[in-house]
């Protein structure tokens, strides 16, 4: 059988993350086109409609939702392949991108943002928490 191990990951560790952001960047740009829900999505819609407005807010949107469904797709594809002077550019667009959205959603968001922290501290502090994880995750599987 195919060694996934041969690739060149580091660990197993290295290898389920790099499945699970795969998977979580993917369902969520899913969920940004209008297939399926989650927390997250809503997070990021709250966040670009609460910078922008109308179909300036739809098109912000859109370019999100592409921009995570590519780094999805690239974090995947570095699961069986090196995707080498690539990779890194990948992730660092990925990592610019998230850590805005999270500031923006955590921070801003009408919904989700630190407005709500004295109504629902713990469920902040989780989304804050997850938001470090995901950023923390692609900064790992740099190589």
């Amino acid at each position: 059988g195919y060694n996934l191990m041969a690739k060149g990951h580091k660990s197993i560790g290295h290898l389920l993350l790099k499945i699970g952001l795969a998977c979580y960047f993917i369902i969520t740009a899913l969920c940004l086109f209008g297939i399926g829900n989650s927390i997250k999505s809503s997070e990021v819609y709250d966040a670009v409609y609460g910078i922008f407005s109308g179909d300036v807010a739809k098109i912000v949107g859109i370019i999100v939702a592409i921009i995570v469904l590519i780094g999805g797709i690239a974090v995947a594809i570095d699961i069986f392949k090196d995707l080498g002077k690539y990779d890194n550019t990948i992730m660092f667009v990925l990592t610019i991108v998230w850590a805005v959205i999270a500031i923006v959603a955590d921070i801003f968001g009408k919904k989700y943002g630190i407005s709500h922290f004295g109504d629902e501290p713990l469920f902040w502090l989780l989304n804050v928490a997850k938001d470090l994880l995901i950023i923390g995750g692609i900064q790992s599987i740099r190589d």
